[in-house]
């Protein structure tokens, strides 16, 4: 019986190294999917900055509170990198839009903060708010996963329309 922990607890170390180089690969991929996408490097790092942000927050959450970076958290990693870019991406290409019909940023950021931001943050709370019942779960792997993608959709809606605005407004010239 001890052998076949020992392999569990290998398979599973060598499982999270996997999936730890899977992220950052990943990211690296997103990253130049995101600058394709939107033809710019300026638009693609702000892209970006949803997700990085998630990221280094969630994660660096887990590491303050002790948890180690097991199986649910780097299988839910990959879930990280679409859902957190997701918002950027609607929020970026509908503000883009909406600047070239206006052709005043201020005026296009107004109307991304009618609709577009709504429907983002009603996204972002009916998702998160699903997955609140794995809160009550009797495995910590399902707490850990509702806990998890709960705050992936409220970290990364709140960075969407609060940061992505504010650095928009401030690289106006580039945007």
């Amino acid at each position: 019986m001890a052998c076949k922990a020992y392999l569990n607890v290998v398979w599973q170390q060598a499982m999270v190294a996997g999936m730890l180089d899977s992220l950052i690969s990943a990211f690296i991929t997103v990253f130049i999917m995101m600058v394709i996408l939107f033809r710019s490097l300026v638009y693609g790092t702000l892209a970006m900055l949803p997700l990085t942000i998630t990221i280094s927050l969630i994660y660096g959450l887990i590491g303050w509170i002790g948890k180690d970076y097991d199986m649910p958290i780097a299988v839910l990693s990959s879930l990280t990198l679409g859902l957190s870019v997701d918002f950027a991406i609607h929020f970026l290409e509908r503000a883009r839009d909406t600047y070239r019909n206006t052709g005043n940023l201020r005026t296009a950021l107004q109307v991304m903060f009618e609709e577009p931001g709504r429907a983002i943050s009603r996204n972002a709370i009916v998702i998160a708010m699903g997955f609140t019942p794995l809160l009550f779960a009797p495995l910590v792997p399902y707490i850990t996963v509702g806990i998890f993608l709960a705050s992936i959709m409220a970290v990364s809606a709140l960075v969407t329309l609060i940061m992505l605005p504010a650095l928009m407004t401030l690289l106006q010239r580039r945007v």
